[in-house]
């Protein structure tokens, strides 16, 4: 029988620990928690079971809510410190992010730039400080090397001017053993040849230095071409090539230099010339689109591997196949194409395979699109 319950406990069952031991249970009744602790005790000759209970509910319910505040809160704090672990390194990796493309955008004609410095004087300003007088000293050799080349192909255009003519007025002497007029021929062959190679480096040394003052006009491309076309044909004709011109049927305008853009299309139509079989076929057509404008010259000679074609436009790269010191070429034209197309802040791309011949194209921003003109109505009027 119950000798003492408080009203509090008249739900809580009654738990029968072993003898001599106490009990300790968790129970839940009717919604509520309870910690309940049971243990016999002997009072002379009787035994009592004393049973105490303590009311968790509040506690469990405290527990419960924690519980679910750290299931919710875990992921979004997550979420909070990978966001903020994402600024800060980006914010710590910009400086480094600046100098990279700061790097990045600095080539030969542009060694006069600077990376900025951020008057910090940590490890990346002082990074900085490093890579600018490195390009110091790189600009400076770059534009000894580009004086040297300029100054000695200009010293050597003299010499090698006076050896071709008196050549030439040594084969037209009369009375010349066969195997002098040989070795006339030869000379006059090699002078040939350096003059050629000494007008290319010229052109290269200078070329990157000058763009601010190179005089520019508004062309039209197809009367561009027309006014090289009678000098190509002759020297297609030469080796029994047929040179066809396929105009756009549109005008074609362009911002450029009258010469410089017929010497990249002289160029073209001579390296396709070059390796193009007697017989075959040369096409000229220009082009145009919504924003840009162009020519491509197509032949039907030897081909370029793919594995040549990066490497094509490199200064003195020859394709080992095909291209040899006597086949009149000095290996600098197509790389000269290509710094005169980028003079004009154009673009060159080569299409070809081996044995199909090769595609060059040449393409220009519109000058109608760059300077908001109607050159349509300025060139055909």
């Amino acid at each position: 029988m119950i000798i003492y319950q408080p009203d509090a406990m008249a739900g809580v069952t009654s738990i029968t620990p072993p003898p001599g031991k106490s009990r300790r249970e968790s129970l839940v009744i009717q919604g509520r928690s309870w910690r309940t602790i049971s243990r016999f005790a002997d009072v002379g000759p009787y035994t009592f079971l004393i049973q105490v209970a303590v009311d968790q509910t509040e506690y469990r319910e405290l527990i419960t809510g924690l519980a679910w505040i750290l299931i919710l809160s875990i992921p979004l704090a997550g979420l909070l410190a990978a966001a903020a672990g994402y600024w800060m390194s980006g914010r710590a990796l910009y400086p480094i992010h600046q100098i990279t493309e700061a790097t990045n955008s600095i080539d030969g004609p542009s060694l006069s730039r600077r990376l900025p410095l951020l008057g910090t004087n940590d490890e990346l300003d002082r990074l900085s400080a490093t890579i600018n007088r490195m390009l110091s000293r790189i600009a400076t050799s770059y534009e000894r090397i580009a004086q040297f080349t300029a100054d000695a192909s200009h010293e050597l255009r003299t010499p090698v001017a006076l050896i071709r003519s008196n050549a030439e007025l040594l084969l037209m002497e009369p009375g010349s053993s066969p195997g002098m007029l040989r070795g006339l021929a030869d000379i006059l062959s090699e002078s040939t040849y350096m003059t050629r190679l000494i007008g290319d480096l010229l052109t290269l040394a200078r070329s990157g230095n000058e763009d601010a003052s190179i005089p520019m006009e508004l062309l039209e491309l197809n009367e561009s071409v027309r006014g090289i076309l009678d000098r190509a044909r002759a020297q297609a004709m030469l080796r029994n090539i047929k040179l066809e011109y396929l105009p756009q049927d549109q005008v074609v305008p362009l911002l450029g230099n009258q010469a410089m853009v017929e010497r990249i299309l002289m160029i073209l139509i001579d390296n396709a010339v070059r390796y193009t079989s007697p017989g075959g076929r040369i096409w000229i057509e220009t082009w145009v689109t919504a924003e840009h404008c162009g020519f491509a010259v197509h032949d039907t000679g030897i081909g370029i591997a793919q594995s040549h074609h990066e490497h094509i436009f490199e200064r003195f790269f020859r394709v080992d196949s095909a291209r040899t010191p006597r086949d009149g070429g000095s290996g600098l034209g197509l790389s000269i194409a290509k710094s005169l197309v980028e003079i004009h802040k154009g673009t060159i791309q080569l299409e070809s395979e081996i044995g199909e011949g090769a595609r060059f194209e040449i393409a220009f921003a519109r000058a109608d699109i760059v300077h908001g003109v109607t050159t349509e109505h300025q060139l055909t009027h």
